[in-house]
């Protein structure tokens, strides 16, 4: 930021400053003592009667009206130049669409600012934890996104000036249950009269709410617990089963588990390796 001037011939100049308006306090500051400034403001006059103020690592909270003074050595003579340099700092910021996300879905993540950005800006895409770039242009789309695409995004604009990068934004992809392992302990041939234990796990995002366990052929569920305990076991007990998981996106089943209860009048169904 610049400003020019003159004055009446006579006068001495005794101070020359920039100053802004903190408008959190309502209070002037003179640039140069005001700490958020400290070791980025610069001034500068390459040439006579014209006083220059460069900042550095600009910020959001720089923005605001900038004044030039001038201080003579007599009181009554002093100027401010007017109308002042009006500074608007804007950061870039990534929306997601949509908002939340689904695993199959297509997601745009939009690069955007408060104000346009001059001289026909580049955009850049990064993903946190990966080096190279995802894409570039103002727009990045995922098509039938997966749970592998998870993670907290960023792009960055560059032009002549400079670069300038965006605040991250997390795209957490949600999806229902899958990876479901069944199992059963003891597994094979059980003794009646012991206790047999079947538990569920499932990969999902939220995590999984319910599970329920169901035997096959038989209608009503067995259990709904993640681990489903059956003591005093009868041969009546034996045969395949399942667990059934649920959360907020949908459900899955797992593959049959399959357990024989032996007694002297078992017919053997299940084959075991």
């Amino acid at each position: 930021m610049s400003c020019s001037y003159t004055f009446p011939s006579g006068l001495t100049l005794t101070s020359t400053f920039w100053f802004t308006k903190h408008y959190a306090g309502g209070k002037f500051f003179v640039i140069s003592d005001y700490s958020i400034y400290r070791g980025r403001v610069t001034y500068r006059s390459d040439e006579k009667n014209i006083h220059t103020l460069i900042i550095t690592d600009l910020r959001e909270t720089d923005s605001g009206e900038y004044w030039f003074r001038i201080i003579t050595n007599q009181s009554a003579q002093k100027w401010i130049g007017k109308p002042g340099v009006k500074l608007t700092v804007t950061g870039l910021r990534v929306k997601l669409t949509p908002a939340t996300v689904t695993e199959g879905q297509n997601v745009t993540l939009t690069c955007i600012t408060s104000c346009p950005l001059t001289d026909n800006p580049t955009y850049i895409w990064y993903k946190k934890t990966v080096t190279s770039q995802k894409a570039s242009g103002q727009s990045y789309s995922i098509t039938n996104i997966t749970s592998e695409d998870s993670g907290e995004y960023y792009c960055e604009a560059q032009n002549k000036y400079g670069r300038l990068n965006s605040s991250t934004v997390s795209v957490d992809v949600q999806y229902a249950p899958k990876n479901i392992l069944a199992s059963v302990s003891p597994s094979g041939k059980i003794v009646e009269g012991s206790s047999v234990n079947l538990t569920s796990n499932s990969d999902a995002n939220p995590p999984v709410d319910k599970y329920i366990w169901c035997k096959k052929t038989v209608t009503s569920p067995k259990a709904s617990e993640q681990s489903y305990s059956n003591t005093n076991i009868t041969s009546e007990d034996s045969g395949e089963y399942y667990s059934e998981a649920t959360n907020s996106i949908g459900n899955r089943s797992s593959v049959l588990v399959c357990f024989m209860v032996l007694s002297e009048y078992t017919t053997p169904f299940c084959v075991f390796i």
